[in-house]
């Protein structure tokens, strides 16, 4: 997957492309934000970039954990 070209098309930034390549990598298990990170003062930022990566239609949520919604 080239997320590059993904990032560039489609505006994201590169909080965003780290989490999609977290949760691609453990594809096709949802995954908790604890596990995206352990960092509290980044906490708030990723569960933003996830609420953003949701309505972009990236991601899903599953309960409490998400995972991506398309390989590309």
């Amino acid at each position: 997957m080239n997320y590059l070209e993904i990032a560039q098309k489609h505006n994201l930034n590169l909080i965003e492309v780290s989490i999609l390549i977290q949760l691609e990598q453990r594809y096709p298990q949802a995954v908790a934000i604890e596990e995206i990170t352990n960092d509290e003062k980044v906490y708030w930022k990723v569960r933003k970039n996830v609420n953003e990566l949701i309505q972009k239609d990236f991601i899903e949520k599953e309960e409490q954990k998400y995972k991506i919604k398309r390989i590309f």
